[in-house]
């Protein structure tokens, strides 16, 4: 679990087998302006919590499984952090929520 003030790096990868997973990105600090996330979910879920005032695009596969939900593709304010979340989820799920904790970027 990661959760908190942290810095997302551009790139981040999270993979979920046979459990679960979960980061929360309401808190953070985003050290680019486009942030891609590789989820993988195997026989598991990974839940990615976003705040509600940034773009957020999921893209992605899921086999007997969820990829999605909750902020899978929204627009933020201008000018605000773009996430795109490319998921794979077999026999589990990638989900997303939002979270209406204002931060600073």
């Amino acid at each position: 679990m990661r959760k908190g003030q942290w810095v997302v790096p551009p790139r981040l990868t999270l993979w979920s087998m046979w459990g679960g997973g979960r980061v929360d990105l309401s808190q953070a600090r985003f050290s680019s302006q486009d942030t891609e996330i590789r989820a993988v979910a195997l026989w598991g879920g990974t839940r990615i919590t976003v705040p509600d005032d940034i773009d957020v695009e999921v893209k992605g596969f899921g086999l007997f499984g969820v990829l999605g939900k909750g902020a899978a593709r929204r627009t933020g304010r201008p000018g605000a952090p773009r996430v795109v979340i490319k998921g794979l989820a077999l026999f589990g799920a990638v989900v997303t929520r939002t979270s209406t904790t204002g931060t600073e970027r």
